[in-house]
């Protein structure tokens, strides 16, 4: 796990379990041994996000307070790659729990608050604790906040795409088509911003599959898969090529070019070991898959 070094973080924990009446065991208890705050505090040892995170909870303050600006940008970034690996193991009530406490003490920090909410919105709804509407009346307000309170436009995105996403899940395809075509109007200017681009068309290419438009949809597919080997990027190409391959199968394509579509997207699929996807493909598509499987 990533590591702080700057030595204000031990000042700042001594400062603040002092405000706190608390001893060093008393802070440590549950969390670590007693002997590594005394090192953090001494500037000897350098704590691991996920430890700061954890004393930061305990003495009710954002994490950012232990740190300088730089630091801040660092640690906002592990911050939000952590969440992001946990809420894509579906840890939805422990990610409520910790961000409903957190948006509190966050408020002196607009953008560790913004990004609290947002993962907080999209628990409760994944839990069931607020309906689909509600959230995305929620995901739409930090968005409007991000325009103009603090401006991002990786979060405007991934904002967008979560409540395109969140239309398409309950079947209003018209809305998420809405979303996702003011989502393509954005800049997308850096490298970064262009991967993302890659998985909005890959949602996108969904919907209007859905809508009947696999023409339109094989224009978004294709643009997809040249970024995506453009940029080196595999993370989506086999789920592109499949999304290819249905294209195909709607359009009337010869068997043959649907066949090699297929065949490539499931070569990925075992590249990467991803088996869901290969059971998917044997389940719904192995007669476009006969010639490979017989090799």
């Amino acid at each position: 796990m990533d590591q702080f070094t700057t030595p204000q973080i031990g000042l700042a924990l001594r400062r603040l379990r002092k405000k706190h009446n608390l001893t060093q065991k008393d802070l440590a208890n549950g969390i670590c041994s007693q002997a590594e705050i005394s090192k953090i505090e001494s500037g000897t040892h350098s704590p691991t996000v996920d430890l700061l995170f954890a004393l930061s909870r305990r003495l009710q303050v954002p994490i950012t307070v232990f740190l300088d600006h730089t630091e801040q940008q660092s640690s906002m970034r592990l911050i939000d790659d952590s969440l992001l690996t946990r809420f894509r193991n579906k840890d939805f009530n422990a990610i409520f729990t910790e961000t409903k406490a957190l948006i509190e003490y966050a408020n002196n920090n607009i953008e560790l608050s913004l990004l609290y909410k947002y993962y907080f919105h999209l628990c409760a709804y994944r839990l069931n604790k607020t309906d689909f509407r509600t959230c995305i009346i929620e995901l739409q307000n930090l968005s409007d906040k991000y325009s103009t309170i603090y401006y991002s436009p990786d979060m405007i995105v991934r904002i967008k795409a979560a409540i395109a996403n969140i239309y398409y899940e309950n079947k209003s395809y018209k809305h998420s088509l809405r979303v996702y075509e003011e989502i393509l109007r954005l800049n997308f200017d850096n490298d970064e911003m262009v991967l993302n681009k890659i998985r909005i068309q890959y949602n996108f290419s969904k919907i209007l599959i859905e809508l009947k438009k696999p023409e339109t949809a094989l224009n978004y597919v294709n643009d997809g898969i040249e970024k995506s080997i453009k940029f080196k990027d595999m993370s989506l190409l086999g789920q592109l090529l499949f999304q290819k391959g249905a294209c195909l199968e709607l359009t009337n394509s010869s068997l043959k070019s649907t066949s090699e579509v297929y065949q490539k997207a499931y070569l990925l699929f075992d590249l990467l070991n991803m088996t869901e996807y290969k059971q998917i493909m044997l389940e719904k598509k192995s007669h476009y898959l006969t010639t490979l499987l017989k090799t």
